[in-house]
């Protein structure tokens, strides 16, 4: 089979995208640790009962696996999830971090709990794990075929308004899955990102009109989450040929994102600059950037920022002149 021999580690893997992507490992001959605290959405509580589930539906299969419910928050039991692993197996080859929650909360009303536990269940836990992973790697010496799969957002690329932690923490597995790429390489580890769109509990708690976009559908059903779970197991194949690179995911629709892209200079002559020289430079810069930007439903093009809000912005000042 496709990864016969192989040892995963997979977070989050007891619901929704995390379960689809460690039973498609565990098809293609993975042997798998299925780690998933058992919390809600939001972060709260624990139950061993997903976890321990998934690997049920494995081992009925003929595969192999075990269950983890540590917190991937918690940074020695990163370190303890690998090292299982390889007690277990024998190493470790994959990586897939996964979990994640979602506290949706518009700017003057977020609390720092719910920063701060965003930032370690998705930003903290995949570097946590990624750490302790390449540790193991960096004694074991290089060796080809390992994979780091990290878990950003179509959100992380192109921010939408009430979840600006969620954005800030995915933006932030975007930047450190391209630093680990550049990093690992002579360890013969690839590490790319995937920005999936599909129907799972992170979804609870939003607007209406996002519920419907995602809503089941009759026939091919594209908000399914495994559909995304092949593209992991093909990042983590012998077939994969990319590295540092952000993979859009929905339904039978692939997307390769190019982000941040320096686009526009401006020079003023090995001088320092002055505010007169700063408003001439930047006048022949736009205001909008037109791109392509992924939301439930598909790719559209829109402007960021949008016209719109440009327009509140400059109501917004000429009120100010008027009453002055």
């Amino acid at each position: 089979m496709l990864l016969d021999g192989k040892v995963a580690l997979v977070t989050g893997a007891g619901r929704g995208l995390g379960r689809e992507h460690a039973l498609a490992l565990a098809a293609a001959g993975a042997a798998v640790v299925v780690n998933d605290l058992g919390g809600s959405n939001r972060g709260g509580g624990a139950d061993a009962g997903p976890a321990q589930a998934v690997v049920a539906e494995i081992e009925a299969g003929g595969g192999r696996a075990i269950a983890s419910t540590s917190s991937v928050s918690d940074w020695a039991a990163a370190g303890e999830m690998v090292q299982a692993a390889i007690a277990a197996f024998g190493t470790i080859d994959i990586v897939v971090n996964n979990a994640g929650i979602n506290r949706v909360g518009l700017l003057g009303e977020i609390s720092e709990a719910d920063w701060d536990l965003s930032a370690d269940v998705i930003a903290k836990g995949t570097l946590a794990t990624m750490n302790a992973a390449v540790a193991h790697w960096k004694q074991a010496g290089p060796k080809a075929g390992r994979a780091i799969i990290n878990t950003a957002s179509p959100a992380a690329l192109h921010p939408a308004p009430g979840i600006g932690a969620y954005c800030a923490a995915k933006a932030a597995v975007v930047a450190l899955s391209q630093s680990a790429a550049l990093e690992l390489a002579p360890l013969g580890v690839r590490v790319n990102a995937i920005a999936p769109m599909a129907r799972t509990r992170m979804l609870e708690g939003a607007p209406q009109e996002l519920l419907d976009l995602m809503a089941p559908r009759d026939g091919f059903d594209p908000n399914l989450p495994e559909h995304v779970a092949q593209l992991v197991v093909y990042l983590a194949g012998p077939a994969c040929r990319f590295t540092g690179r952000v993979f859009g995911s929905w339904g039978d629709q692939l997307f390769l994102f190019r982000e941040w892209d320096a686009a526009f200079q401006a020079g003023n002559g090995n001088c320092k600059w002055t505010q007169e020289r700063l408003a001439t430079a930047l006048a022949d810069f736009p205001l909008t950037d037109r791109r392509h930007i992924l939301i439930p439903g598909g790719r559209m093009e829109a402007d960021m920022p949008p016209e719109p809000l440009l327009a509140l912005l400059g109501q917004a000042a000429a009120a100010v002149v008027e009453r002055t």
